[in-house]
This record gives C-alpha cells, sequence and structure tokens, in this order.
C-alpha cells in the first residue's frame, strides 16, 4: 500500500509540474493587435479607437493598432488607407503606413514602429476612404525601455527550471527503488 501510495504521489508531482511548465510558457504576453485604448475619437465619417502596445508604452517597437469604423453604421471599414504618426516637441517624429496585411486581427490597421526615446509623444491618425478625409489628434507617453534581465527572465527562467525537473525527476525515480529496498530488509529481518 505504501508503495503505491508513494508512486501516486511521484506522479501527482510530475504531472503537477508539467502543469506549472506549461501554464508558464502560455502566459507569454502576446505582440500586436492589442494593447491599451490609447485614443477614441469621431472624426468626420468616421469613429476611430487607436490601440497601442507593449503596455506601458516603451522606448523600442511598439505596435499602434487603428480600429476605423463608419460613423453612421458602426461597420468597420475596411477600403481606407490610414497614416499613422508619432511626433515629439523638438521635431523627432516616427510614422509610416497601417495595414491590415500587417495587423493579426483583419478588422484593425497596425504600424510596426521603433520609438527612440521616453516621453510625450502627440499621436496623429490620418485615414483616406475615397474622398474622404480625416485626422484625429491625442498623446501618448512612453516609458524608458525596461532593463534586460526584466525584459527577458521568462526566457532566461526557462533552463533553470528545466534542471531543476530533470533532477527532482531523477530523485524521486531513485527514492522508490531505495524505499522498496529497506521495506525488503525489513520483512526479512522480521521474518528471521
Amino acid at each position: 500500500m505504501n508503495k503505491q501510495r508513494t508512486e501516486w504521489i511521484a506522479y501527482l508531482w510530475r504531472r503537477g509540474l508539467l502543469l506549472v511548465v506549461a501554464l508558464f510558457m502560455l502566459n507569454s504576453r502576446a505582440h500586436a493587435d492589442g494593447g491599451i485604448v490609447a485614443l477614441h475619437q469621431v472624426a468626420s465619417p468616421f469613429v476611430v479607437t487607436v490601440f497601442s502596445a507593449p503596455v506601458p508604452l516603451r522606448v523600442g517597437p511598439v505596435d499602434i493598432s487603428a480600429l476605423v469604423q463608419d460613423r453612421t453604421n458602426g461597420q468597420p471599414v475596411l477600403d481606407g488607407e490610414i497614416f499613422i504618426r508619432l511626433r515629439k516637441q523638438g521635431g523627432m517624429a516616427v510614422g509610416g503606413r497601417a495595414t491590415r496585411e500587417v495587423a493579426q486581427n483583419k478588422l484593425l490597421y497596425s504600424a510596426l514602429m521603433n520609438l527612440p526615446e521616453a516621453g510625450r509623444w502627440e499621436l496623429e491618425v490620418t485615414i483616406k476612404q475615397g474622398k474622404e478625409t480625416a485626422s484625429v489628434l491625442g498623446q501618448v507617453s512612453a516609458s524608458a525601455p525596461r532593463p534586460f534581465l526584466l525584459s527577458y527572465w521568462r526566457s532566461l527562467s526557462l533552463p533553470p527550471v528545466v534542471i531543476i525537473l530533470f533532477a527532482l525527476n531523477q530523485w524521486l525515480k531513485l527514492r522508490v527503488p531505495r524505499r522498496d529496498k529497506a521495506e525488503l530488509l525489513n520483512r526479512r529481518t522480521e521474518v528471521a
């Protein structure tokens, strides 16, 4: 009975650790097409919602996505041209054309850009659809980049976790036969 109990506990430990590792791996951060709402405005015939990622917005690669909807019926505009520009006081600007091809969610127009420095940035989104043109303006704040170790802690922690799990597995495998030998010796001494 004790052997079965030990095997069952070892089995549960292995399954539990496997589940924890699987959940740890699934908890990775999603990139693009999301983040937080940075701007929501009505502009002429359009309703524009702009999302920014990562959260919070940081120096380095950023994703700016826009959902453009028809103001009258709320339907997404899928045939427009969207231009996104981030401008900082002092003349520095980054920007580009946002496309649905870059976006994972095909209702959004997405532009991937590299934010060079922290601070407040003016966000401008220009929408063109046929003869209609509209622009929305807002502001976003970008924080300093994360330190290297904080940025990659998940990746850097994976090898030690795997090594610990392997060592625990081997220790559990060695423990069970030792107990069996000890029980066998106890039984022999009791019989004698």
